[in-house]
């Protein structure tokens, strides 16, 4: 992994893809630039926690290991299955609603430190049966949740991954993360040794660009290894957890 990360976290949504198809499926969690490798292209680390997996719709485009994106003007185009995801209809429909009530509540959330069952129980008040069925809508909102109150932090004070110490009250961690990290030899073996299920795009012909930690975004440990196919133009998010 290159030393001069330029990290944005926390980019807004429609400055990672190029459209809203995965909206409430995905989170972004930071954009960088590799200023010595590749200036002037926008590469960013997104999860799709928060939401299960089909298995009946995996594609060679994204299965449940890893999403393949195209590049095009610093963005992000998805040509996979959203089918792959499951209840990805009721969390598209659901997500606005999420966003404005967080909007309005927010900041008393985290004033008041309240608690993720408490947040759940809550919103679950305010859904129909038909909203949640098939659904499990309780992960749902405890990732919506857990990724607001971290976004929401960093945007008032300034402090990343806060999550565990101001709602669990952990104790904090005092060493700064440097939210990319370099990626293990052995998590890299494993990921160069499988294939994008695509006779010609094979996962050892993408640069590894490095990890971000869930565990730091949410409370999930389901860590995204970004990777980037230079000739391609495209970019490969593989789920793994560390």
């Amino acid at each position: 992994m290159s030393t001069y990360l330029d990290i944005n976290l926390y980019p807004s949504f429609t400055n990672v893809f190029a459209d809203e198809t995965l909206k409430g499926i995905f989170y972004p969690l930071c954009t960088v630039e590799d200023k010595n490798k590749y200036p002037n292209h926008l590469f960013h680390f997104v999860s799709s926690n928060g939401l299960w997996m089909n298995e009946e719709y995996v594609t060679k485009e994204n299965n449940t290991s890893y999403t393949l994106f195209d590049i095009a003007d610093g963005k992000y185009y998805f040509a996979g299955d959203v089918r792959l995801y499951k209840g990805y209809t009721q969390a598209q429909l659901l997500f606005p609603r999420l966003e404005a009530e967080f909007e309005q509540n927010g900041k008393d959330y985290l004033k008041n430190r309240t608690k993720t069952k408490t947040y759940i129980h809550t919103l679950k008040q305010t859904l129909t049966p038909d909203e949640i069925t098939d659904f499990d809508i309780d992960y749902f909102l405890q990732t919506f949740y857990e990724y607001s109150i971290n976004k929401l932090h960093f945007q008032l004070y300034g402090g990343f991954a806060k999550f565990r110490s101001i709602i669990d009250g952990w104790a904090s961690n005092k060493t700064k993360s440097p939210v990319v990290y370099p990626v293990a030899t052995q998590e890299l073996d494993y990921i160069l040794g499988e294939s994008v299920q695509d006779s010609t795009q094979k996962a050892n012909h993408f640069d590894v660009l490095g990890r971000t930690a869930g565990e730091e975004f949410f409370t999930d440990g389901n860590d995204t290894v970004l990777l980037y196919d230079v000739q391609a133009n495209k970019a490969l998010c593989w789920n793994f957890y560390s």
